[in-house]
């Protein structure tokens, strides 16, 4: 019997594993895979476990394991740090080969985007690089559409590359909206059942 695929929110144990997972889409001589992040060098496990802290300090960051094996992991994150845009979210995800073309995304999204509705985020919005079309399409079977292209934006590899961004409405605008709730500060009950369906999702995948 294989092994159960396992949805959770993310750990600091967890650091050497994402950061192995993501290092690829750095630093890889394959540029259809390095082009996806503008970074030129793949962060150290001790850097890669703060971005973990700073970030599930009031964003949900999840991640996906079969057995040992890291298949993926999906997080949101402030989008502009001004108080008039609290309720919009920046949205991530990074999927292992083993964890691509098989419905994981689908689960890691619904799961994420359900958590950011629950804090009061209305609004969010993907930053992807303009080649790498998977990820585009990718969003935009999740309800997610180009609202705008900046050209030329990124420099890596010996050539010039384009940033797309995405948006995807999460909820309907409220008329007085309250502040954003940080994902802590949420019934924890309601997250646990977020997750829990998420894992009867990812149950039925191939």
């Amino acid at each position: 019997m294989r092994n159960k695929i396992c949805l959770r929110l993310v750990e600091a144990d967890d650091a050497p594993g994402l950061a192995a997972l993501y290092a690829p889409f750095v630093e890889s001589d394959d540029r259809r895979l390095s082009d996806v992040s503008f970074e030129y060098v793949a962060p150290s496990v001790a850097e890669f476990r703060q971005r973990i802290a700073d970030i599930s300090a009031d964003y949900p960051y999840l991640v996906c394991q079969r057995g040992g094996e890291y298949l993926g992991y999906a997080y949101a994150h402030q989008f502009i740090p001004r108080a008039a845009y609290q309720w919009g979210a920046e949205v991530t995800i990074y999927l292992a080969p083993a964890g691509q073309g098989c419905g994981l995304g689908k689960v890691l999204y619904d799961a994420l985007e359900n958590i950011l509705r629950l804090q009061g985020v209305v609004k969010a919005y993907a930053c992807v690089t303009a080649s790498n079309e998977h990820s585009v399409k990718f969003h935009e079977a999740r309800g997610y559409r180009i609202v705008g292209t900046f050209k030329d934006t990124g420099f890596k590899h010996g050539h010039w590359l384009d940033m797309v961004w995405l948006e995807k409405a999460l909820a309907e605008l409220p008329r007085e909206p309250q502040p954003l709730a940080g994902w802590r500060e949420l019934q924890q009950e309601s997250v646990a059942k977020i997750l829990e369906e998420a894992n009867q999702a990812a149950a039925g995948l191939p």
